[in-house]
């Protein structure tokens, strides 16, 4: 009886609050009779603000609360990154809070690694057990005995871990691990490395080379603001947007021109478009680029055009209406970046708007003067991240590590050809929120909480000068049983380095609110919690002398060698939706912008090429490489070349809760990405078999009702 009068009583909510303000808030007197005030909020919204935490961008989000519970999340307007905009991924993060998969505290494995048998323990045990591990590793003095992997390096998490290395004497490696998104950050030929900000709002001629931007790239968000912009007819032309890419993607389908250029080509192209610029005395930038150990003749489209199946007076065109644009620029990504000559497809392109001159200007390509603005820096005492596991984990002379800590990365699925690396340790610990692959195989789990009730600061540059500090904040209440990874973390530095090492604060609040005060210029819209409740605070950076960064010479796409036993060249693409978030299941039930398929993986496959093979929609086919082979239901798809075929990434777990498991296949494992470190996604060469059998293939409006009863 008493907890259904409170329903009764709440579910008026903020109507009958602001209904009845004249009489004060009568409900807040009614409720207390039945429930005690220490655990009554009454029934009004509350919005929070914070950081969303399911992609690297750095979205701002309210989220809001109602009786101590999360129930909404909408983008921060006053954020200027996604300026109150949000996408699925966003909107999907209380999938992440409720999750019935979460792991609910600390255990310790009981049978053999891998076997799935585990035994629940208090925190104190499980903390306990670490801090031996860790406590015997720096007493042996090996060095470099420990690897800290995650996926926050840049975060509390990161900073934390940079305390713990420091104090183990150095004796620990740290490296990011995340999902490439397709952009390569190293733009020498812009005299610096750096990660651009594209203008696209106020471009007149946006020429994208496999960039998906209005899906995956970078910030999609940032760039579909952008975007809508750019394409306004409000007081100016709409702009003119052409898409080179193999296969059709939602982005290329938003183009006025889609040019389905052969894969690993999209260098060959720039070039050719660059040539004619300066033969044609188009622009006043007319300096051949630096990166080219050859004349840049070589490279007019009459003479490359076959070697990228875009015609040659195609290619003209667009060069002359590149050059004739008022604010041109250039962007690539995604399909050009994901081949062994990604780095000079990315030259060559960027190398475009050194011809427009479009460096520093409105409509072209912003160059941060801090693009690695470490908000922590005035409290850090240790860093040292490389940028890759697999880097770390595959350089000679690394053998004999002692424990492995995984933060919220899942290098068993990402790394499929380093997980027997990955058994060989002797101590495996997780902070996973969640059961996926690899900490299947861990000895102790310490469950992190959620970027939903965990503290963080990131940053993202808004403009050349301007940053946005990025605040994350508790939203809820963190279960009982699970901590926040950067106070277990401090906690172990305070209990390892108590004697060497003096730590002014003793959690990640802390160290957010000391950052905070330290960034912030005092006033009164300044303060700690003015800056807590906007969700973000802008800063303005000083300039630092640039070091120019390298010329590497640009290697020649190269046309695929006609023995290699492969037909086909495979575009592994991030799946729209789910990125690395299949657990989550309104977003496996999102269907795919291009296809309409749902939960499960696919093979887009040209009506031609798929007819000389005997292959039907519907149909399971093999996909192989030299590296192993995965199967997928085929999809008949008319967006894309004869020669190529795609599949996107984001299915084919083993783990990962009961949404994600044994659903679709991963195309990773098809990777010989060991190889090419910087490059996840990479176009790779494959055949393509009938098995003989029908595979599921799910797609939204057809019989997905009929699969559904099927298997209830």
């Amino acid at each position: 009886m008493k907890r259904r009068e409170f329903i009764i009583l709440t579910s008026v909510g903020a109507t009958s609050a602001s209904l009845l303000s004249a009489c004060g808030h009568p409900e807040e007197k009614l409720i207390p009779a039945f429930i005690p005030d220490d655990e009554y909020v009454p029934g009004i919204d509350y919005w929070k603000a914070s950081t969303c935490g399911m992609c690297p961008a750095g979205c701002g989000i309210i989220v809001r609360t109602r009786e101590h519970k999360a129930n909404k999340i909408e983008g921060n307007p006053l954020h200027p990154i996604n300026r109150g905009a949000l996408c699925a991924r966003g909107q999907a993060g209380l999938e992440v809070l409720y999750n019935p998969d979460r792991i609910k505290g600390p255990m310790k494995r009981v049978g053999e690694r891998g076997e799935g048998k585990w035994e629940e323990i208090s925190w104190d045990e499980g903390f306990n057990l670490l801090l031996r591990r860790l406590r015997e590793i720096k007493e042996h003095g090996m060095p470099a005995n420990v690897l800290f992997a995650t996926t926050d390096s840049r975060g509390v998490t990161g900073f934390a871990a940079g305390l713990l290395r420091t104090v183990l004497s150095r004796q620990m490696y740290l490296v990011s691990e995340g999902l490439n998104q397709g952009l390569d950050s190293d733009t020498a030929n812009y005299g610096r490395y750096v990660t651009p900000i594209f203008d696209i709002a106020k471009a007149t001629y946006l020429l994208s080379f496999g960039a998906r931007f209005l899906e995956t790239w970078l910030s999609p968000v940032r760039y579909s603001l952008a975007y809508s912009e750019f394409r306004s007819t409000k007081g100016k032309a709409r702009g003119r947007f052409v898409q080179a890419e193999p296969r059709m993607s939602l982005t290329a389908a938003n183009a006025d021109e889609w040019l389905p250029i052969r894969p690993g080509a999209e260098g060959l192209m720039a070039l050719a478009i660059a040539q004619v610029i300066i033969r044609d005395g188009l622009r006043k930038n007319i300096a051949a680029p630096k990166f080219l150990s050859e004349p840049i003749d070589n490279y007019a489209p009459e003479k490359i055009a076959h070697k990228t199946d875009i015609p040659d007076h195609a290619i003209i065109r667009i060069a002359h209406e590149f050059a004739a644009a008022e604010r041109p620029i250039a962007i690539g990504g995604g399909s050009a970046f994901a081949t062994a000559d990604g780095r000079s497809n990315m030259m060559a392109i960027n190398f475009l708007n050194v011809l427009a001159g479009n460096l520093h200007t409105e409509g072209g390509v912003l160059l941060p003067k801090a693009d690695d603005f470490d908000p922590f820096a005035s409290l850090r005492a240790g860093s040292g991240f490389s940028p890759d596991l697999e880097h770390v984990m595959t350089r000679p002379g690394i053998g004999g590590l002692s424990a492995l800590l995984i933060h919220q990365t899942n290098p068993v699925y990402s790394l499929p050809r380093a997980a027997d690396e990955i058994r060989k340790f002797p101590f495996i610990a997780s902070f996973s929120t969640f059961m996926d692959e690899s900490t299947t195989l861990a000895d102790l789990i310490l469950p992190d909480c959620s970027y939903l009730e965990s503290w963080d600061i990131t940053a993202t540059p808004i403009d050349e000068m301007r940053i946005a500090v990025n605040v994350s904040q508790p939203v809820v209440k963190p279960g009982p049983d699970v901590r926040q990874t950067a106070d277990v973390l401090i906690k172990l530095c305070r209990e390892i380095g108590a004697a060497d090492f003096s730590f002014p604060f003793e959690s990640a609040e802390e160290v957010v609110k000391k950052t905070i005060e330290k960034l912030a210029t005092p006033s009164p819209e300044t303060t700690t919690d003015s800056i807590l409740e906007k969700g973000t605070l802008i800063t303005e950076v000083k300039e630092k002398p640039e070091e120019p960064a390298p010329y590497e010479p640009f290697r020649a796409f190269t046309e695929d060698a006609a023995d290699d036993g492969y037909q086909l060249t495979l575009i592994a693409y991030e799946h729209a939706g789910l990125g690395e978030q299949a657990n989550l299941p309104s977003l496996q039930e999102l269907p795919d912008p291009m296809t309409t398929v749902m939960w499960g993986s696919w093979v887009e496959i040209n009506p031609r090429t798929a007819a000389s093979m005997g292959i039907a929609e519907g149909d399971l086919v093999a996909v192989s490489s030299q590296h192993g082979t995965i199967q997928a239901p085929a999809l008949i798809f008319p967006a894309i070349r004869p020669d190529t075929v795609a599949m996107p990434f984001g299915q084919g777990h083993s783990a990962f809760g009961r949404y994600a498991k044994n659903r679709g296949a991963n195309v990773i494992e098809l990777n010989p990405y060991l190889s090419e470190p910087h490059t996840r996604l990479n176009a790779i060469r494959v055949n393509v078999k009938p098995t003989g059998r029908k595979g599921e293939l799910i797609r939204f409006g057809t019989q997905l009702q009929e699969l559904m009863e099927k298997r209830r």
